[in-house]
């Protein structure tokens, strides 16, 4: 080859060299979303937007739920950024676009399923550009332990024990339920809610009973506050509960779930007239008003006529909400003669009937505040 020659064709070579710029993109091809490169976390790459209108793919494997962040950085000062995210079926999910040109982008996403995931990277002003940027992807596994966002798959939990989980991703609400065996007070506390200064966790707890249906919620008042649920359980069974977040959020720090329970027993299952239980006179019985809404029914059978002196006493009181009783005063048919009312909440109640005739007569007790109470009352006829 000759001199001149050998001179033209260095020449053409630089040419050729600068013409291409950064052509020369160890990632390409990948301006398809079936050739992206793959890419592990914490892994910074380089590449350019060459030619006019190019976009180039990427794809990382998570292998468990979790927080997944990429960043576009270093942009050159005419391209105005984009970042699209794609699932594992190519399905496009969401997108990040810069607010001007040459300015970085950062898209953060809550990912619920392992499995590979994809990225778009491309340019809003469709140029071309002799120069790199650089795109970085992160990713935070928040794992719950169990899977129980359905009440079908409800974590069992054991009383007096707390439970720590997530709620992750964003609309996640976990399900927890646990067998009491008599009925009693329920307490169920909601605690230690994730805060944030931009979207804290406003906490729901949600009641069912044994067949999935619903009874009743609490809600915190404000975000980051404590939610607690007190209810009177009647039955023993299974109940659930439902954990969420009324911001609809995804925090990747546990909040705190417990349940305790106060067993509230009454010895005789005697709330209806026809279950009263048998009492003898000057004998003192206690008893629960449990749930709320609840009475009891008592009967004595009096061998002559005379008078009877029925008295309630011991009635639970409290600061809150005192116990109003009430004594109810029925025949042998069941039909009802007369009562007495206490005179107000706290009071004792005493009932003085004369009786005609010899048979079994009946008294109910109740509270007119419609009340419940861990505390018995005493109940004696004389």
């Amino acid at each position: 080859m000759s001199r001149a020659l050998l001179i033209i064709v260095l020449f053409l070579l630089a040419i050729l060299s600068v013409a291409c710029g950064q052509q020369a993109d160890s990632n390409e091809p990948n301006n398809e979303i079936g050739d992206a490169t793959d890419l592990s976390s914490s892994q910074t790459v380089s590449a350019s937007i060459y030619p006019a209108r190019d976009g180039d793919f990427y794809k990382i494997y998570v292998d468990s739920p979790g927080i997944l962040q990429a960043q576009l950085s270093n942009v050159p000062a005419e391209m105005k950024g984009r970042i699209d995210f794609y699932g594992r079926n190519y399905n496009w999910i969401t997108r990040k676009d810069a607010e001007n040109t040459g300015e970085g982008v950062v898209l953060t996403v809550d990912i619920g399923k392992a499995g590979w995931y994809y990225y778009g990277i491309g340019d809003l002003n469709g140029g071309s550009y002799g120069s790199d940027y650089s795109l970085a992807v992160y990713f935070e596994p928040v794992v719950d332990e169990e899977p129980n966002s359905v009440i079908g798959d409800a974590t069992e939990v054991q009383l007096a024990q707390l439970v720590n989980a997530y709620i992750f991703p964003a609309g996640d609400g976990d399900f927890y339920k646990v067998f009491l065996n008599s009925s009693g007070i329920m307490n169920a506390s909601l605690t230690n809610v994730p805060q944030a200064i931009v979207g804290s966790m406003k906490g729901r707890i949600d009641l069912y009973g044994k067949n999935y249906n619903w009874i009743t919620r609490t809600d915190a008042e404000n975000p980051g506050d404590d939610a607690i649920l007190t209810v009177d359980i009647g039955n023993p069974g299974w109940y659930y509960f439902g954990v969420g977040d009324l911001n609809r959020g995804s925090y990747n720090s546990t909040y705190g779930f417990l349940v305790n329970f106060k067993p509230v027993v009454d010895e005789e299952p005697n709330n209806e007239i026809s279950d009263a239980t048998e009492i003898q006179k000057g004998s003192e019985i206690k008893g629960f008003i449990f749930p709320a809404g609840d009475g009891d029914f008592y009967k004595i059978y009096v061998d002559a006529p005379g008078s009877l002196q029925a008295s309630l006493e011991g009635v639970p009181k409290s600061t809150k909400a005192s116990m109003k009783g009430r004594i109810d005063f029925y025949g042998k048919n069941y039909n009802w003669i007369t009562r007495m009312d206490a005179q107000k909440p706290g009071d004792d109640v005493l009932l003085k009937v004369d009786i005609a005739t010899a048979g079994w007569y009946y008294f109910g007790i109740g509270d007119l505040n419609g009340g419940s109470y861990d505390a018995k009352y005493s109940f004696k006829v004389t």
